[in-house]
C-alpha cells in the first residue's frame, strides 16, 4: 500500500527565531555572525575615499565577501564606485538583480548551455558583464543573447602569473576583436588579477587599434597601495567592508566589522576551553579564527561543532560556563557562506537582521 507523507502548509514551516531589536549583542543565540555597523560604515568610508579622484580608477565592490543585499546597497550608496557591483557566479548575480542591483559583473566564466542561456535572460533585465577567455564561449554567449533579444557585455579575462583562467596578454587583442564582431555582444574591456598582465594586454590592444572601454583589476587582498594606476579604470575588491583575519594589518584604517559570537561550553582541562563554534560555524579552509579581546587566548583546533581555545599561563580572563567569546574569521567570504542571517549591531545592541540571500549560490 502506498503511504503519503503529509505536506505541511507553508505557514507551518519552521521559521528562524530572532531576538528583538535592541537585544544586547552578547544575549544573541550562539554561534551567531555579528556585524558592528559603526565598523562597517567606517570601513566603507575609508576604503571608498581612495577612489574619489575623477581621473583615477573607480571601485567595483565584490559582493562575495558578504552575499547580503543590505550591505551591497550600503556600498553602492557610498561615493567612489562605478555604480555597479561584482559577484562570483551567475546564481549570485540573479539574486542581487532581484534585490535591485542593476549593474553586475560576473568575475568568472559561464560555459555550460544552461548558464549561457540564463546569462542571456538576465541581460534583458540588468546591465550584465561577464568574463570570457575562448572563441567557443564567446560564440555561445553571442548566440544565446541574439536568441533572447538581449546584449551581454564581455570582458576578456587576462591570465596573471598564478591564475588558471584567462588568455595571455598577447592573445587578448584577437579575442577582443571577435567579441566586437559577434552579434549580441559588446566588448567591455579587459579583466585580470595581475596589474602587469592587464597593462600588457591593454598595450597590445592599443597596438592593434582596439580601444578597451574598461580595464578591471581584481584584488584578492586589501592593500594599502595607491588607488591610482595609469590605465586601470576599475578595481574590484570586497573584503574591505567586513574585514577578516587574513587581511588585518594590511590597511590600518580598516577594522574587523564581522565577528562570530560563541559560548563557553565546558572547561574540564587546565588551559583549554571548548566553545560552541566549530568548522561549521567558521570556515577554516584558509586558517583558524582569531580570538578577539582576550589576551593570551588562541583557537588551536576545531571539530565540526566545537572550537578548542587555549589559554596561556597568566591569561587575563575569568573562565565561566556560558561566558561569551568573540572570534574573527580568517576568511570572511567563506564564513558568511555558512550563515542564513547576519545580526547587525550598533553600540553593542541589535539594530537589524539581514538575510544572506546569495549564500550557497555556486550555480
Amino acid at each position: 500500500m502506498l503511504r503519503h507523507t503529509p505536506r505541511l502548509p507553508e505557514n507551518d514551516m519552521e521559521r528562524p527565531i530572532m531576538k528583538p531589536i535592541g537585544t544586547p549583542a552578547e544575549e544573541l543565540d550562539t554561534p551567531s555572525l555579528v556585524v558592528e555597523l559603526s565598523a562597517l560604515e567606517s570601513n566603507i568610508n575609508h576604503f571608498h575615499s581612495r577612489f574619489l579622484d575623477s581621473q583615477g580608477p573607480k571601485l567595483r565592490p565584490h559582493l562575495q565577501s558578504h552575499l547580503s543585499p543590505a550591505i551591497a546597497h550600503m556600498q553602492l550608496r557610498a561615493p567612489g564606485t562605478v555604480g555597479g557591483a561584482a559577484v562570483s557566479t551567475l546564481g549570485q548575480a540573479e539574486i542581487f538583480a532581484q534585490h535591485g542591483i542593476d549593474d553586475i559583473l560576473i568575475t568568472n566564466l559561464a560555459v555550460t548551455a544552461s548558464k549561457v542561456s540564463r546569462a542571456a535572460a538576465l541581460a534583458k533585465r540588468i546591465g550584465l558583464t561577464i568574463g570570457a577567455d575562448s572563441r567557443r564561449n564567446i560564440s555561445d554567449l553571442g548566440t544565446a543573447a541574439t536568441s533572447a533579444g538581449s546584449e551581454i557585455a564581455v570582458l576578456i579575462v587576462v591570465r596573471g602569473e598564478s591564475d588558471f583562467l584567462g588568455v595571455s596578454p598577447g592573445d587578448a587583442p584577437a579575442l577582443a576583436g571577435i567579441v566586437s564582431d559577434t552579434p549580441g555582444l559588446s566588448f567591455a574591456g579587459l579583466m585580470s588579477s595581475n596589474s602587469g598582465s592587464l597593462l600588457d594586454a591593454l598595450s597590445n590592444c592599443a597596438d592593434e587599434g582596439i580601444e578597451s572601454p574598461s580595464a578591471a583589476l581584481t584584488l584578492d587582498e586589501i592593500t594599502s597601495a595607491p588607488a591610482s594606476l595609469a590605465g586601470i579604470t576599475e578595481m574590484i575588491a570586497g573584503s574591505y567592508a567586513l574585514m577578516d583575519a587574513a587581511n588585518l594589518g594590511l590597511m590600518s584604517e580598516l577594522r574587523p566589522a564581522a565577528r562570530i559570537l560563541t559560548t563557553v561550553m565546558t572547561h574540564q582541562d587546565e588551559g583549554l576551553v571548548w566553545l560552541d563554534a566549530g568548522q561549521k560555524a567558521t570556515s577554516i579552509d584558509t586558517g583558524l579564527p582569531l580570538v578577539d579581546g582576550i589576551s593570551g587566548a588562541t583557537v588551536s583546533r576545531m571539530s565540526a561543532e566545537h572550537g578548542g581555545m587555549v589559554l596561556e599561563a597568566g591569561a587575563s580572563w575569568d573562565i565561566d560556563l556560558g561566558s561569551k567569546v568573540w572570534l574573527i574569521p580568517h576568511s570572511i567570504a567563506n564564513t558568511v557562506n555558512v550563515y542564513d542571517f547576519i545580526h547587525a549591531t550598533r553600540d553593542g545592541k541589535l539594530e537589524a537582521v539581514w538575510e544572506v540571500s546569495a549564500r550557497g549560490r555556486y550555480d
